[in-house]
């Protein structure tokens, strides 16, 4: 996995597809603590959350919990693997349920455990092949872990690099587990159901290419069918360039675009979005800044089909454009200091607003620090405040720490 200078919360995504030499990180993935997981084979994480909001029940939680991963030798160019995932609750006997934070648990918020990965692993050649419970990390599906455990998927897929310097991904999406499938944590439900439409349907059939064969460009291009529902293209373009041996400039350009498909079990899905994204890293002071943003062209808003943390350049801790539903626009500034080998603190500013500012119109500030002991222990506390400016006035904070140790 690539490091960029903010060591362990400067991580390109990997889980899903190595991604190229390029490829430009939204502000959350470079200050906000999008952090994909490094699973190892036996890890245990211990979580805390709380959110306040304005109006409402203040409530929180706190688990223990952790998973354990097992291979098999290759044979014949094949391996299975498992992985047991299991999260404990600590605190979450209240009498009052509204005080219980959901993110962690299952639908009737109790502890739970699964069978989070088990899938067999062929490789022929520059190919591989993978198939069944598994970590994916794409612009519209990805594991996402900011919680307890992550999203995971039931997939079918297979990556090529038989042509050089092209990365080829295909394959189909049908079920999800995790914190944000919205039904169940602990279960893996149908992609239709998660996505909330009333009839069965295959799921996430997607293709992608990946090309690192010009010299400081990266480019990307994903395509997804959500059958019966929606066709989503994605396309980004990441430039660096080495100012001196010190100072790094990174530039990206994204564009994403939704249409309904098929029996468009969803409805109408028009959307239109466009995003630009500078970074400057300055090695010899362990500082790197960035500015992004986001512009939706369609009255819908940007497309809310995304299984996870979301594809945009702009996306926060909490916020990212989608929460318009509507024709708006996103900008945020971020700055993170590596104030040691072990320890880095970074914050966020987002403004997040419709064209009809009464639709939405709210602003975010994330606070982020992450201690690393070592390769086997870190602590990750990131803090949000959303400031809603329209008449509703629901504003809220949330915090999140989450400590890891891995054997």
């Amino acid at each position: 996995m690539k490091k960029k200078i903010l060591v362990s919360l400067i991580l390109s995504s990997l889980l899903f597809a190595e991604q190229p030499e390029n490829k430009i990180d939204s502000v959350r993935e470079v200050v906000g603590d999008f952090n994909p997981v490094k699973h190892t084979n036996f890890q245990i994480r211990t979580g805390y959350i709380s959110l306040s909001p304005s109006s409402g029940t203040d409530n929180s939680s706190f688990a223990i919990g952790g998973h354990i991963h097992l291979d098999t030798k290759r044979w014949n160019g094949i391996r299975l693997s498992t992985s047991f995932y299991t999260v404990q609750g600590l605190d979450t006997q209240d009498d009052n349920i509204l005080k219980v934070n959901s993110d962690f648990f299952d639908n009737n918020l109790n502890s739970f455990s699964l069978v989070s990965e088990i899938y067999l692993d062929a490789k022929y050649s520059n190919s591989k092949i993978k198939i069944g419970r598994q970590l994916l990390d794409s612009p519209h599906a990805d594991s996402d872990d900011i919680r307890m455990m992550p999203n995971y998927f039931q997939a079918y897929r297979i990556k090529s690099n038989e042509i050089e310097d092209l990365t080829i991904h295909a394959g189909l999406i049908d079920k999800m587990a995790g914190w944000e499938n919205g039904i169940d944590s602990s279960k893996f439900i149908k992609i239709s159901d998660v996505l909330g439409t009333k009839k069965d349907t295959d799921g996430i059939y997607f293709l992608a290419g990946i090309y690192e064969g010009l010299k400081d460009i990266s480019l990307s291009a994903w395509y997804y069918n959500y059958d019966d529902i929606a066709n989503i293209f994605y396309g980004e373009v990441g430039y660096s360039y080495d100012i001196n041996s010190d100072t790094k400039l990174s530039l990206g350009l994204q564009y994403d675009t939704a249409t309904a498909s098929g029996e468009e079990l969803l409805g109408e899905q028009e959307s239109s979005t466009f995003g630009a994204l500078a970074n400057i890293e300055f090695n010899d002071i362990g500082v790197i800044a960035m500015l992004a943003y986001n512009y939706e062209d369609d009255e819908s808003g940007a497309s809310g089909l995304s299984l996870g943390g979301g594809t945009f350049f702009t996306s926060m801790e909490d916020l990212t454009i989608d929460a318009i539903g509507s024709k708006g626009n996103a900008f945020v500034a971020g700055v993170a200091y590596n104030l040691s080998s072990n320890l880095l603190i970074g914050g966020a500013y987002g403004s997040f607003i419709a064209d009809d500012k009464d639709i939405f119109d709210s602003t975010e500030i994330d606070l982020i620090a992450e201690y690393t002991l070592n390769e086997k222990i870190s602590v990750v506390l990131a803090y949000a405040d959303i400031d809603d400016k329209t008449d509703n006035d629901e504003d809220y904070s949330q915090l999140r720490i989450i400590a890891n140790y891995n054997f």
